[in-house]
């Protein structure tokens, strides 16, 4: 069996070797990926030198934007997904030749990480269609989602970074006429303009609906905390907390993470899929932070194969016994030294 199928059998089973597997892909990577294998060298970690899965050495995201981080020649690529940036420079990329593993993530955990059965929905996605954006990660997760989950009235409303608030208007009346359960997914971004134009108009979503948010306002004009935004949902949008989820995914991963259903007053925990274990880790040390301590988010993700598996963000996180709690970016100076050994590649 390659190891494509055993990383597809172990996510769709969680039963096997998970330490194995994650050893087999390490060594796939550090012999396909020159770049990766050289840092490793580096670090004197090499495939001889790592019998644990969190030993395995893991790239800081912002290496994706100076080096092609693949196990394939990047011209093969069929899909070429990048983070955001000011330049086409700056934008870190992720190449793949297939999608299988990414689409089963999605399929896996997409409709029972927002607390839905596979059955249709309606979705109203607050964001351009991957057909109109070709380049986003998260466009081509909503628009397999839509393109599987999602019944005839689902629709999305952004082109050309511009809402259609006249027909997202004209389809909630609809909605609510009808009872519709609706899922309404956008990023923090869109769903803080969703609420700006409409001003103080107050929607009561059919029973059934479900909302999702996938971050995405740091950096942007105006921000507002996560507390704030989630009271919009409840006062505007008559949901409650058991209601409202949270995504927490990247350009660089192929697996996503999903919040675990909230209690008045809390913030999101998430929850990360038993193929990609997360590590809040000491940034100093590199060892794992006791429940209650903040540190750095990193990932082993298996969905990764093409790529890089184990991947160190720019995250800060609480520890929490089930999951993980985002705090925001980590300042720079705990995050200076992450990169320098990709430097002398």
């Amino acid at each position: 069996m390659i190891l494509n199928e055993k990383i597809l059998q172990f996510m769709r089973t969680n039963n096997g070797d998970f330490n194995q597997l994650a050893l087999d892909v390490f060594a796939y990577q550090y012999e396909n990926c020159l770049a990766y294998q050289r840092y490793c060298q580096q670090l004197q970690a090499t495939v001889d030198d790592i019998e644990l899965w969190w030993q395995i050495p893991s790239v800081p995201t912002d290496v994706f934007r100076e080096f092609d981080l693949c196990t394939f020649d990047p011209a093969l690529a069929k899909y070429i997904f990048q983070t955001s940036g000011t330049t086409q420079d700056s934008k870190g990329k992720h190449y793949y030749r297939d999608l299988s593993l990414y689409d089963e993530a999605i399929k896996l955990r997409f409709m029972s990480g927002i607390g839905l059965s596979q059955e249709k929905i309606t979705f109203r996605m607050l964001t351009p269609s991957f057909d109109d954006v070709s380049t986003s990660s998260l466009f081509y997760m909503l628009q397999r989602a839509m393109e599987w989950y999602g019944d005839t009235h689902s629709r999305f409303y952004m082109k050309n970074n511009e809402l259609d608030y006249s027909q997202l208007e004209r389809d909630l009346s609809a909605d609510i006429a009808e009872k519709r359960p609706i899922a309404l997914i956008g990023t923090a971004f869109s769903l803080v303009n969703f609420f700006d134009h409409f001003q103080n108009q107050h929607w009561q979503l059919p029973e059934g609906s479900v909302l999702m948010e996938t971050g995405g306002l740091k950096g942007r004009a105006r921000e507002i905390s996560q507390t704030e935004l989630y009271q919009l949902f409840f006062t505007r949008l008559a949901l409650t907390p058991a209601q409202c989820y949270s995504e927490y995914g990247m350009t660089e991963l192929s697996s996503q993470c999903y919040s675990k259903p909230r209690q008045d007053g809390e913030r999101s925990v998430f929850i990360s899929p038993h193929w990609m274990p997360t590590r809040i880790i000491d940034p100093e040390t590199g060892d794992d932070v006791a429940i209650g301590e903040q540190g750095i988010v990193q990932f082993f993700d298996l969905a990764n194969l093409e790529a890089i598996s184990a991947v160190m963000t720019s995250d800060l996180a609480i520890k929490h016994e089930d999951g993980f709690e985002l705090l925001g970016r980590a300042p720079l100076s705990v995050l200076r030294g992450c990169s320098t050994q990709f430097e002398k590649v």
